[in-house]
């Protein structure tokens, strides 16, 4: 288990595990918490947790997680690592299964190279035509009691509806 010792403060809310701490550590492990979050990492396994993320290959600057963090299956719920090619993973696991958050996997046929100009604005297009963050919203407008059939059938009820496709199902944590 991760002591208060092993950690240092950063700055406000920003508090670091030197990549030093674990030979097998490739980059430092950083953690956003106030006074309460902190009491919470403490009493679980969160922060080892953090640390292993920041063993994966190919990790790059830090092991981040966020000021949700706690006790997952592998990543800490809040954990976010970026890898680099040549060595990097991919981890969707990383995202969890408890709550089958929505995370969705884009895929492509296109090489690094061939997409590398277009980030700013493929970021932007998907930003500006998927809506996130609390008070979104969309097009879509539900009548009374649909809800409850989107919660149970969860992507199939677009499917159903041809909002979606086959392949997104299968490209989207348990179908969906």
């Amino acid at each position: 288990m991760v002591s208060v010792h092993d950690f240092k403060r950063i700055e406000q809310f920003v508090y670091e595990v030197p990549a030093s701490f674990r030979e097998d550590m490739r980059v430092p492990a950083r953690f956003y918490a106030d006074a309460i979050l902190l009491e919470g990492v403490k009493n679980d396994r969160s922060l080892e947790q953090l640390i292993n993320t920041a063993t994966l290959p190919g990790a790059v600057k830090y092991a981040l997680a966020m000021p949700d963090i706690h006790q997952g299956y592998g990543f800490p719920i809040g954990g976010v690592v970026a890898t680099q090619l040549p060595d990097g993973v991919i981890s969707p696991g990383g995202v969890g299964y408890d709550i089958n958050c929505g995370v969705r996997l884009l895929g492509t046929r296109l090489e690094q190279d061939e997409i590398s100009p277009y980030l700013d604005i493929l970021a932007t297009s998907i930003y500006a035509n998927c809506p996130s963050g609390v008070g979104k919203g969309g097009n879509i407008k539900l009548k009374s009691g649909e809800l409850d059939r989107v919660i149970e059938l969860g992507s199939t009820w677009a499917l159903k509806r041809g909002l979606a496709t086959e392949a997104d199902l299968e490209r989207t944590e348990e179908n969906g």
